[in-house]
C-alpha cells in the first residue's frame, strides 16, 4: 500500500473531501492532489511528505504517524 492509499483511506473514511482535508491541515488542494496520486507518480510524493505533515495528520485525524508514512501499525 502507498502513501497516496493510505491518505486516500483516510480521506474516505473520515467523509471529507480532498478540499477540507487540506483545508484542515493547512495545505493547497494542489498539494493533497499531489499526494493522493492524482497528480503525479505516488513515489514521488512519499519524498514530499515532511515528518511534521504527518504528524499533523496523525493529530488531526486519530491515526498512527507511522502508518501514515510507512504503512506500519494503524
Amino acid at each position: 500500500m502507498t502513501l497516496a492509499d493510505r491518505l486516500n483511506i483516510i480521506i474516505e473514511e473520515q467523509k471529507i473531501s480532498k478540499a477540507e482535508f487540506a483545508r484542515r491541515l493547512g495545505i493547497t488542494v494542489n498539494y493533497v492532489y499531489i499526494l493522493t496520486g492524482n497528480s503525479r507518480p505516488s513515489e514521488k510524493a512519499s519524498r514530499m511528505l515532511s515528518h511534521s505533515l504527518a504528524k499533523l495528520i496523525a493529530i488531526e485525524f486519530g491515526y498512527s504517524e507511522d502508518w501514515i508514512l510507512n504503512g506500519g501499525k494503524r
